[in-house]
């Protein structure tokens, strides 16, 4: 236990420490924040819980997905099996930076939604919604490792997990509502990961309750997460490809 403590303090600091990271985790969505605001003020209370799961989808698909890429392409994570950190440790902590990172950058967008924008949030509805802000990170964060471990580079992690964020924006009901999308389209829609997530997010938030079909939402999201963990146990490896 005191190996994965160490461990994770240190992978917090080198995170902390890159200005890059803290930019787009942390000024970034500050900054989305306000460009929203600017272009539809009058939407922003029910944007603010999609800009959430939208940060937690880039998180997990763009910026966590190459970091496991880079650290195998320099021969970190080689070096690592060497040593007595057992793999799960290793694991254990990359997921528990990349989550607390993920619920700080969430905790500041909601900061901006109250201050700024006026949103009004409840005890009720924050127990409800924290829970499946957590879940949504997870459920990213192993969509980014499938990502991870199919890409050959982290550039080509980087570009795949950006096809896939900005493809998803658009359409999942995060920033523009999907009654706008196309009958056919609204009825894919409602298979994706991001939108199920959304759901599960926007009316604990607004409303300080559960949507009527969150156990459809829920059972979905829990599929994907379920799948994408074992499917990046069987692509995980410690050296690059040959």
């Amino acid at each position: 236990m005191k190996r994965f403590l160490i461990f994770t303090k240190a992978l917090l600091l080198i995170h902390l420490r890159a200005r890059e990271v803290l930019f787009w985790n942390f000024a970034f969505p500050v900054f989305l924040m306000l460009i929203y605001g600017l272009i539809m003020a009058e939407y922003m209370k029910w944007l603010t819980p999609g800009v959430i799961v939208l940060n937690a989808l880039s998180f997990g698909l763009v910026s966590s997905s190459a970091v496991l890429v880079e650290m195998r392409e320099k021969g970190i994570l080689r070096r690592l099996r060497a040593t007595p950190l057992p793999a799960l440790h290793l694991l254990g902590a990359y997921l528990s930076v990349n989550l607390l990172l993920g619920l700080g950058q969430g905790g500041l967008i909601l900061l901006v939604g109250v201050a700024v924008y006026g949103l009004k949030l409840s005890f009720v509805g924050l127990a409800l919604g924290l829970p499946m802000i957590v879940a949504g990170a997870l459920t990213f964060l192993a969509l980014g490792q499938v990502v991870g471990g199919l890409a050959p580079k982290a550039g080509v992690a980087t570009a795949a997990g950006m096809t896939l964020y900005f493809g998803l924006m658009f359409i999942s009901d995060m920033v523009f509502p999907v009654a706008q999308l196309p009958a056919w389209l609204q009825a894919v829609v409602a298979y994706f990961p991001s939108y199920a997530v959304v759901q599960l997010v926007r009316a604990p938030l607004l409303e300080g309750t559960l949507a009527a079909n969150w156990p459809v939402n829920l059972a979905l999201m829990a599929a994907y997460a379920l799948a994408a963990t074992l499917i990046a146990g069987r692509l995980f490896r410690w050296d690059p490809r040959a």
